[in-house]
């Protein structure tokens, strides 16, 4: 849309309010993300504790089969919507945060098992839940994978000599991308060797998922100028 510039410059001030307006939504929907994703384990074992026989569960996909089912779907839904909505400086950040958002209701449509001893159709797909699992963990480990890219590759990315809370900011993102790519490991690795050990009563996969969960939060809520943020509302990476 064209600008029309007036004698006095109130078209220019109009822009430029215009700007800020649209630099505080965009910082606003990074943080919702951040904060979205630090609550959600927070809230789904807390939560988990009001139906009759609670107990923690060994996974927070495991509180599909609980009380907390709706808020499992509804808060990961709202992270996928919002993370396909947002839109990146370049095409390739576009592609990742899609990518994140469609691995994220892939979680939703293929619920994990329910372990019951017998084949049970869950998700929108009825597909059998000793199937499920399997598409379930690979699109969870693709969603914590895209955010790990995200934070340790786009996040850190700045055009000129970065600032001294850019390079604080870029810490954050390096080590919160590190942290999600070791929780990813931890958890193939106890997968794979040690299910069925005395090491399920401690619930790594659950400790590990709520870890991972939590860096990516932070490092949203970094990016979304709530810590380190540069003097200039306009320098938003």
């Amino acid at each position: 849309m064209p600008i029309i510039i007036t004698n006095d410059g109130r078209g220019a001030m109009r822009q430029s309010s215009r700007d800020e307006t649209l630099i505080h939504s965009y910082l606003d929907m990074r943080r919702i993300i951040g904060i979205l994703a630090i609550t959600l384990p927070v809230i789904l074992v807390a939560g988990g504790f009001n139906q009759v026989g609670a107990v923690i569960q060994g996974s927070l996909s495991s509180y599909y089969y609980t009380n907390m089912r709706d808020f499992l779907v509804g808060m990961l839904f709202t992270v996928a919507l919002f993370l396909i909505s947002y839109k990146g400086y370049e095409l390739v950040d576009d592609v990742v945060t899609n990518l994140s958002g469609l691995f994220a209701l892939g979680i939703i449509a293929f619920p994990t098992s329910m372990f019951s001893n017998r084949v049970v159709r869950v998700g929108v797909f009825l597909t059998p839940d000793n199937v499920s699992q399997y598409i379930h963990l690979a699109f969870s480990i693709l969603f914590l994978l895209s955010l790990a890219f995200n934070s340790i590759y786009l996040f850190t990315r700045h055009g000129g000599a970065p600032s001294r809370e850019k390079k604080m900011r870029n810490l954050v993102y390096v080590v919160s991308g590190i942290v999600m790519l070791s929780c990813i490991a931890g958890m193939v690795v106890y997968i794979a060797f040690f299910s069925h050990t005395p090491l399920s009563k401690g619930r790594p996969v659950l400790v590990f998922e709520t870890i991972a969960l939590m860096s990516f939060g932070v490092s949203w809520l970094v990016k979304g100028n709530t810590l380190f943020r540069d003097k200039q509302l306009s320098a938003l990476r």
